[in-house]
Parts: structure tokens; C-alpha cells; sequence
């Protein structure tokens, strides 16, 4: 027998209730006291599920948009900026941004494809704790649960150091906070709480290693503050931290067991403790039910686990999952839809729940297989290395590729999913529209996208998007050897939910997946319009992988499909094509010493994918919300014509990191908030509300161009926004381009008044003639002018 014990479970609520909840206070629709009743309906229901499954300690998950965010306002941690807001306006400030008042940083969390919001601290910051909505939280989940089995859950005080953006040390920022965290586990002991959850994924990671004596120092001052603390440490194993780390002075130690199905080098947790044994008196939580993977586990193996860990000398055991329930659906039981051979196959938070209160009791339910079809086969062994490279290099190619005035102006692809595209795809789905109605009515939203572009002058257009519900999702769905849920949701970040697809087989191309909605678009406009794909490491990334086959293997299946559909944008006349990757560094590998296997396949993966295309056609990619500082040789191998980045919310450090790595292809970075992407800076950025004005945006480019980056060559920044606009509305996003494309216009004519030498009325002129180049550039390729002859 063992404790049952849970450390993160879905915030979202079985029916989105989270994230209505608050679109609905966002849009001045509800109450704040409706918004708190419904998220502490959400909490309750979570936590009932929880106990109804047989979990004896129940970690008090729950937010209101991010649980670091939520750290940082109870250590009264919120910067200088919004001093004049209070409550939940601050709260949701951080989070979204305010006039005047630029939104947090926001990143992944560690190897996840959640986000979270980064802390900023500055050189006098000090704590200003405000514990109130913790000990509810306590009080409001004893009231459910009873108070043995309510157990607040924190983001641990090193991890926290170690993911704020501070120009303090660790070591100081940890000596600042520990008051605060102390004072907090007083106060949770003295209300009744059996132990506490310290969340410190850090520990595993590099860093984490590195800041043995920030550990050392933190838990020796927060073990005499009365609570018992469970520290938690997943996302993967120790690793050489691992020795000092299970001898620090807290009641038990919480380890993923499982690590990241497919990896190159497999989680070494047992192997951990089989080396260097388990300290006597101290409980170990054992993650061996697979947070990260929605495929059932394999019970027996689980078991196996547990008797080799006694044997080892940890008497004491709670079972768990490997990482939070956060990353997983609620509930497979609402899939209505899925081939029946391969629903038995599944399993969602609620049946990890069900797998972890059976282990704890001894017993266990058989195995249901890691995959839906054949057996795996890994063909992507013999694909011969020329395959990997382009024709020519990328000096060549620019000069053959489409030519475009000083700082050319894009958008990163997707435009505002208004009520009404979101209706036209739940009449398809509900058979109210047939295809061809469907189509047409599609085909009207596009035709407004590329009008509007054109109106703005935007010089490179997008088709904007209305057809996909998601990056992944529509890709997947015409693509063999995948499956989708239809109440599968999981957050993202604050009310941005996403679907993952689910990967049950063999991948494999079927037919044109985006050819039809470029040609609609092309066809009205004389300026080029890119194609609009999704990379292989993204869609990857952003699914549920087989277990039984390596995500290798399962990358390069991915990218051979893509690459047919590249062949077919261009045999379609498109000039430009956008493969995205915003995925790519989110599943780096946490320790150094696993990341060149992962970037090696990873970078592979997206050329598979890509050099097909021929030297004239402009390959452009995406990168956003990640630290990619660390990896930007594998970034400048990817080989790309173009990279956009998101830029926004992280100051100029990823421009001037690529300056100083000797990036020379295009760039895009954007600027402000809004959207972007291509090798140029992005400068609005989508995820924020507030409309950047052009003066800001100018400014911002110019802060580009300071950096050194492609010593300065306007011709090849970029501006574009930071991300697709899907997620905004036409009023924030028609002011927002048209600022960007003010801002790009006024540096264009700088540049040309400077080159022509003449007066301002000179340099309009030749605005106006380079904006009717780039109008016309996307006139040569169109395919009834090629006659089907493809790019020329």
C-alpha cells in the first residue's frame, strides 16, 4: 500500500467554465463576483474528482489565469508600472497589459506547451505579501476535501528566483523572498494543512543543479516554519543534483519517473536511486502515471516500479503522475466520437486519477497498448541525406526570390476568428452547411483579409486563416494516423485553450491540405500572398505523441507529409511559403547534456520539410514565447530565408542574441503587441489588448536597426506583428497594422530620401513607386499566368 496523492489537476473546468468565465469578465458581461463564484465552482468541481477517484492528498490546483502570475501577487511582487492598480485589475494587468502599462514577459513552462507569466524583480524589490486568496484557497478546499486532505500547492521560492527576469542574483532574490515564504507556511500550518506542495521543476533542470546552495539555504530556513513540505520536482529527473537534493530537510521528495514519451535518452529517476539509495525516514512520490501522455499506462510496469523502489530502501511511497494533470483533457468519458478501438486505448486526467488510486492500493488494471494500428515501423532511417539541404545557398537564393522595398511590411497568418467564421465551422460540422456553401462563405472572409491588407498596404499578404480552428488541428485533420478529440481541451495559458491531436499512427500525406485557400486568395490580389503551413516539430510538439515510436521518427513522418504539401504551394504558384515553428525550443530537452540529440532532429525535421522548395521560392519561419538564446546556431541552421520572432514582450535580447550569433538571413522581429513573424522583429503584439501607436512602433524599429542586425539593411527587417491575430478583434487589429505600416513607411522614406539625396517630396514619390513594386511582385506567379508551370 501506498498515499495517493495528485500534484496538479486541469484548471479549466469539465466544460471550459474557466474560460468563459473569463471572456465574459473581460468583456464587462459579468460581475468580479460572478467571475470569483465561477472560478471557485471550477475549483470545487476539480477537487471532487479528485476525491471521488480514491486520491487521499489532493493538491489545491486552481487559477485565475497562471499559477506563477499568481505567486507573484502574493509576494506583492507586480512592477513599478501598475502601482495604480489594485486587485484583480492588477492581477489581470500583468497578465494582458494596460494603457501605459506593457504585460509581463510571457514564456513556457519548462518543456511544456503551458505559458506562464515571468516575474519581473528589480534591484529594490521587495516583498509586500498578501496571502489572503491562499489560505481561502485552503479553507475553501478543507471545506471540500476535509483537512487532511487539502494540501496547498506554490511554486517553490528557488524555482521562482530562477525564472524571474532580475538583474539580482538567485541567491539574493531567494534571500528576499524567503521571509514572505516562511511566513506563508506559518500561517498554512497554523489553518490546519497537513503538508505543503513546493513546486520547484527548476531543480531539474541545469540551473536547478547549479543552485545547490539557494536549495540548501531555502529549505533549511522554510523546514522550522511548521508545515511539512512536499517538494516537488518533475519535468525530469535530478540528474547529478540528485545526491544533495534528497538530503534536503523537507518530509518528502515528489520525482517524475516517466519523463517525455519518445525521447532519445530516457528518464533515468530509478537508475537515480538504485545508484545512490533513498534516505531513511523520508517519503518519495512516485511519478510513474504519465502526466504528459493521454495513451492509459501500463499498470503492471507501474507496479514492477514500486517493488523495485522498496526494494531500494524508499519505504515510504505516494503514488502520482510524472507532471501536473494540467497538461492532460478532463475527461475521456466525454469522447463520443472516437474509433472504438482506440478509446480503451486512452486515458485523460480523470482516468490518471483512477490509475493512481489503484497502484496506491495494490492493484492493477491490464495493459491497453501505447499505439492504434500497426505495429511501428521507423522507414525514416533510409531517407538519404540530400534530402536535408537546399539547392543553393541562401546568398544565392535571396537573388532570386521576390525583391521588396526598405522595411517590407507582413502579418504572421491568422486574422480575428470572429463569432461568425467560428459559426460557418460548427455548421459544417453539424451538416447545416454542405462543403460547397461552406467554401463560398469562406471564401467571402478571405476575400475581407486580403482587402483589408490591401487597403492598409501591407506588402506581403496572408489569406488570414478562417478555415482552422487551430495550428495543429488543421493539419491533422487531413493527414493520416492522426485522431481528435471533441471536448479534449487544455490550457495553454489564461482563457487560450487548445486540442491537441492525438498521434495513433503511422503519418502520411493525403491530399492538398491549404493549395485551395492560397489560390483564392492569390487570385485577388496582384501582391504575393505566402502559403501557410505548420512545421513538423510544431505539430509535434503540440500533439499527444505515440509512446511506442521514437518523436524522431515521428517528426520526419510529419515533415515527408509537409514537404508534399510545400511541392504543391509551389506548383500552385506561391512565391512565399511560411513554415512555423513556435514550438520548436519548447521541447528542448531541460538538461544541456540531452539537447543536441533533440536539436539534431529537430533542425533535420524542419529542412525535410522545407528544401523541396526551390532557390526562387522565399522560405519564411516563426518563433515565439520561448528563450531560444541558448540555441541560436541550431535556429541560423534551420536555413531559413526569413525568421520572425516574437519580440514584444522580451525587449530587443533575442535581435541582438541573433546579431551576436552572426545570423545573415532576413528577419522579422516584432515590436509591439499585435502579431508577427518572418525574419524581421515582430512589433504589435496579439496577446495584449492595447493598440501600439506609430510613433512607438517607429521607435521600435529603430531600436532594431541599433542592434547591428544584419548591418542594418533595411531591405531585410522585417515588420510584422508577434503572432497571428486570431485571438483579437478587427478594432484592435485594423488600427494596430495600420500604425505598423505608418511606422514601416516612415523609415522607408528616410532611406529613400537618403539614397535618391532629394527632398522629402522626392522620397514619397519613390515610396509610393516601391510600395506598386511590391504590389506587383506577386503578379508573375499567378497560376493562370504560369499556366500551371509553377514558380518562375
Amino acid at each position: 500500500m501506498a498515499l495517493a496523492i495528485t500534484i496538479g489537476f486541469p484548471r479549466t473546468g469539465s466544460k471550459r467554465q474557466a474560460k468563459l468565465a473569463l471572456e465574459s469578465f473581460w468583456k464587462g458581461k459579468s460581475s468580479e463576483a460572478e467571475l470569483l463564484a465561477a472560478f471557485r465552482a471550477v475549483d470545487a468541481e476539480a477537487w471532487g474528482a479528485q476525491r471521488a477517484a480514491g486520491v487521499s492528498r489532493v493538491a489545491l490546483d486552481g487559477t485565475h489565469y497562471d499559477q506563477v502570475l499568481d505567486m507573484v501577487a502574493a509576494l506583492g511582487a507586480a512592477p513599478a508600472r501598475f502601482k495604480h492598480l489594485s486587485g484583480l485589475d492588477l492581477y489581470f494587468a500583468m497578465a494582458r497589459g494596460a494603457p501605459g502599462a506593457p504585460a509581463l514577459d510571457m514564456s513556457k513552462f519548462f518543456d511544456s506547451n503551458y505559458h506562464f507569466m515571468v516575474p519581473e524583480l528589480d534591484e529594490g524589490f521587495t516583498p509586500r505579501p498578501d496571502f489572503a486568496p491562499i489560505l481561502d484557497r485552503l479553507a475553501r478546499g478543507q471545506a471540500t476535501l476535509g483537512k487532511d486532505a487539502a494540501v496547498p500547492m506554490l511554486i517553490g521560492p528557488v524555482t521562482f528566483a530562477l525564472l524571474a527576469s532580475t538583474p539580482l542574483l538567485p541567491s539574493a532574490v531567494v534571500a528576499r523572498i524567503l521571509p514572505a515564504y516562511a511566513e506563508l507556511l506559518a500561517a498554512l500550518a497554523g489553518a490546519g494543512a497537513p503538508e505543503v506542495q513546493l513546486h520547484e521543476p527548476a531543480l531539474a533542470t541545469d540551473r536547478g543543479a547549479a543552485a545547490r546552495a539557494e536549495y540548501e539555504a531555502a529549505y533549511r530556513a522554510l523546514s522550522g516554519a511548521g508545515c511539512p513540505i512536499n517538494l516537488v520536482a518533475t519535468y525530469d529527473d535530478l540528474g547529478e543534483a540528485y545526491p544533495w537534493a534528497v538530503r534536503l530537510p523537507v518530509a518528502s521528495l515528489t520525482l517524475d519517473f516517466c519523463g517525455v514519451p519518445g525521447a532519445a535518452i530516457p528518464n533515468a529517476t530509478l537508475a537515480l536511486v538504485e545508484a545512490h539509495g533513498w534516505p531513511a525516514g523520508k517519503r518519495l512520490g512516485v511519478g510513474c502515471v504519465d502526466g504528459r501522455s493521454v495513451w492509459a499506462d501500463d499498470e503492471a510496469a507501474c507496479a514492477a516500479l514500486l517493488a523495485r523502489l522498496r526494494a531500494a530502501g524508499a519505504a515510504d511511497l505516494a503514488v502520482t503522475s510524472s507532471v501536473s494533470l494540467q497538461h492532460l483533457p478532463w475527461d475521456i468519458t466525454a469522447e463520443t466520437a472516437l474509433p472504438a478501438k482506440l478509446a480503451p486505448r486512452l486515458a485523460f486526467a480523470v482516468q490518471k486519477l483512477a490509475a493512481i488510486a489503484r497502484l496506491a492500493s495494490g492493484a492493477v488494471a491490464p495493459a491497453s497498448g501505447a499505439s492504434w494500428g500497426a505495429a511501428p515501423v521507423d522507414s525514416v532511417q533510409e531517407i538519404p541525406r540530400s534530402m536535408f539541404d537546399r539547392a543553393e545557398r541562401f546568398e544565392e537564393r535571396r537573388a532570386k526570390q521576390l525583391q521588396f522595398p526598405p522595411f517590407p511590411t507582413t502579418s504572421i497568418g491568422s486574422f480575428p476568428q470572429t463569432a461568425q467564421v467560428r459559426r460557418l465551422r460548427a455548421q459544417l460540422k453539424s451538416g447545416a452547411l454542405d462543403r460547397p456553401a461552406y467554401e463560398a462563405l469562406i471564401d467571402r472572409q478571405i476575400a475581407l483579409a486580403v482587402g483589408i491588407q490591401e487597403g492598409l498596404d501591407v506588402d506581403v499578404l496572408v489569406h488570414g486563416e478562417a478555415e482552422r480552428t487551430d495550428m495543429s488541428e488543421h493539419f491533422g485533420m487531413q493527414l493520416s494516423g492522426m485522431v481528435f478529440t471533441t471536448n479534449g481541451w487544455v490550457q495553454s495559458y489564461g482563457s487560450r485553450y487548445v486540442r491537441p491531436p492525438i498521434i495513433a499512427g503511422d503519418v502520411a500525406f493525403v491530399a492538398p491540405m491549404t493549395v485551395r485557400e492560397f489560390k483564392v486568395a492569390q487570385d485577388l490580389t496582384s501582391r504575393p500572398v505566402k502559403g501557410m503551413l505548420t512545421g513538423p516539430v510544431t505539430i509535434l510538439n503540440w500533439s499527444f505523441p505515440r509512446k511506442d515510436l521514437s518523436r524522431r521518427a515521428q517528426a520526419f513522418q510529419l515533415a515527408l507529409a509537409l514537404r508534399k504539401e510545400v511541392a504543391a504551394l509551389e506548383e500552385a504558384g506561391c512565391r512565399i511559403v511560411q513554415v512555423d515553428e513556435p514550438a520548436l525550443r519548447e521541447g528542448l530537452p531541460l538538461k544541456s547534456s540531452k539537447a543536441d540529440s533533440y536539436l539534431s532532429w529537430a533542425v533535420d525535421a524542419f529542412r525535410l520539410c522545407t528544401t523541396v522548395a526551390a532557390p526562387s521560392t522565399q522560405v519564411v519561419t516563426h518563433l515565439c514565447y520561448s528563450d531560444f538564446g541558448d540555441i541560436m546556431q541550431p535556429i541560423i541552421d534551420m536555413d531559413a530565408d526569413v525568421l520572425t520572432i516574437e519580440n514584444s514582450r522580451s525587449g530587443d535580447a533575442m535581435v541582438r542574441a541573433l546579431a551576436a550569433a552572426g545570423y545573415t538571413a532576413d528577419l522579422g522581429p516584432a515590436s509591439a503587441s499585435l502579431t508577427a513573424q518572418d525574419r524581421a522583429p515582430t512589433t504589435p503584439h496579439v496577446h495584449s489588448p492595447v493598440v501600439p501607436d506609430a510613433a512607438f512602433l517607429e521607435a521600435k524599429l529603430r531600436s532594431f536597426l541599433d542592434t547591428g542586425i544584419l548591418a542594418g539593411a533595411p531591405e531585410r527587417l522585417w515588420v510584422n506583428p508577434d503572432c497571428g491575430l486570431k485571438t483579437r478583434a478587427w478594432e484592435e487589429v485594423i488600427p494596430s497594422l495600420r500604425n505598423m505600416v505608418a511606422a514601416a513607411h516612415k523609415l522607408r522614406a528616410e532611406v529613400l530620401e537618403k539614397r535618391a539625396g532629394g527632398p522629402p517630396a522626392a522620397a514619397k514619390a519613390a515610396v509610393a513607386a516601391s510600395s506598386a513594386v511590391a504590389a506587383s511582385a506577386g503578379a508573375a506567379p499567378a497560376r493562370s499566368r504560369c499556366a500551371g508551370a509553377g514558380c518562375c
